[in-house]
């Protein structure tokens, strides 16, 4: 046995693979932090391509609400996190900061996932950080009503005993045509400012102040805004006829039917309204505070009768933020939405319909007590009779 060990200390046989096997273990630790070197890298610069793209989108809707007012932290949230998700293992945090005078924002994301052997060796590695800055270049006026029609006549118009008041907020029309803007004889179409990328037709003085035309066409500003998901129905063909009710937030499917002298309250929160209408009918109330709705698949419109009455405000947070109506970008194109109702005086929040036109007909009244209201639809169409009143008074909303 003795002299078995002796030559096992003596033998250089294994020689070559012990100082193999004595090397791997820093080779493969050199190879890893290299590989995570390599990921970090791709990593950031995903971040960062998210980072950039968020700062845009907060500022492209800062132009839409009154910048100092507009929940810019979870329009940031919700647009990086869309763009870049995370497992439970991974951490993604998303601040805001925002210039005193509103303009100019700043957009900060922090992400660490596990497992990173780097991190171990480099504490500094995580988490990585990254920034971006954006603001408005020049003067600008906060927008309210934008068509983005770009070639319809009357991308945005005003029918007959009718008129339509932007307090303090300016109104464009993305529309080329020479009649992109149109006001019938006698009506009223006031704002603090009027753009067309054509021209428009109608008598001057119908027009408050003149509309500047030939100007360059507005990108829609809730373009990078993402939508919500529409998945399993939690309720299917709502409807209430008489009587009150109450909603909670949700996936309906087949739409929402109020009708006779009903009484329909609205929880807080979001609504998917899909493959049907939200149908408010007959003598009929809805009202809801910190409310959004979301419109998707075939007959998804909204259509507020001439007797009802509705009390709406938009979300305050989340993926509805300041929306009050969103249509879902993949619906077919040119559906009508329609408010014909005597009091919708607070539509408190942005109607955004960038495939639909917004129609508001009969002598309905629109806006009067909402703090702020904005429009942005593919085509805006006044009929005969109302009165649409959009209001800008975002630091009291």
């Amino acid at each position: 046995m003795m002299r078995c060990l002796k030559n096992f200390g003596r033998s250089e046989s294994g020689n070559f693979a012990l100082t193999i096997a004595i090397a791997a273990v820093p080779l493969f630790g050199t190879i890893a932090i290299a590989t995570d070197y390599v990921s970090l890298n791709q990593q950031r610069s995903k971040l960062q391509e998210v980072v950039d793209s968020s700062a845009l989108a907060v500022v492209k809707e800062m132009a839409v609400a009154n910048s100092k007012n507009l929940d810019v932290q979870s329009i940031a949230e919700n647009f990086a996190s869309a763009q870049f998700p995370v497992t439970n293992k991974e951490t993604l945090t998303v601040t805001v900061l925002r210039s005193e005078n509103g303009s100019d924002v700043e957009v900060t994301a922090s992400y660490v996932w596990e497992p990173f052997f780097i991190h171990h060796v480099y504490k500094q590695a995580l988490p990585i950080v990254v920034n971006a800055k954006a603001g408005f270049a020049g003067m600008r006026s906060n927008i309210c009503v934008l068509g983005l029609d770009t070639a319809s006549n009357g991308t945005v118009s005003v029918g007959k005993k009718s008129s339509v008041t932007a307090n303090q907020c300016a109104i464009f029309s993305n529309s080329v045509s020479t009649t992109a803007l149109s006001v019938a004889d006698g009506s009223a179409f006031t704002g603090e400012a009027i753009y067309s990328s054509g021209g428009y037709s109608g008598n001057d003085h119908d027009y408050s102040p003149l509309p500047v035309t030939d100007t360059p066409p507005i990108a829609d500003p809730l373009a990078d805004r993402i939508g919500l998901a529409s998945g399993v129905c939690d309720f299917k063909d709502y409807s209430l006829n008489n009587g009150t009710g109450t909603l909670k937030p949700g996936v309906y499917c087949g739409g929402i039917s109020v009708s006779g002298s009903a009484t329909l309250e609205l929880e807080p929160g979001n609504y998917v309204v899909k493959d049907g209408p939200l149908a408010i009918q007959g003598n009929s109330t809805i009202s809801g505070t910190h409310v959004g709705f979301y419109f998707t698949g075939a007959a998804a419109v909204f259509d507020f009768g001439v007797s009802t009455q509705a009390s709406l405000s938009a979300p305050k947070t989340g993926e509805l933020s300041g929306i009050l109506f969103f249509e879902d970008r993949n619906s077919a194109p040119d559906r009508v939405f329609t408010i014909r109702s005597k009091d919708a005086e607070r539509f408190e929040g942005t109607i955004y319909l960038p495939q639909g036109t917004l129609f508001i007909d009969k002598a309905s009244r629109v806006g009067q007590l909402s703090k702020w209201t904005a429009i942005i639809a593919k085509r805006i169409n006044v009929g005969s009779g109302p009165e649409l009143v959009i209001n800008s008074d975002y630091a009291n909303s």
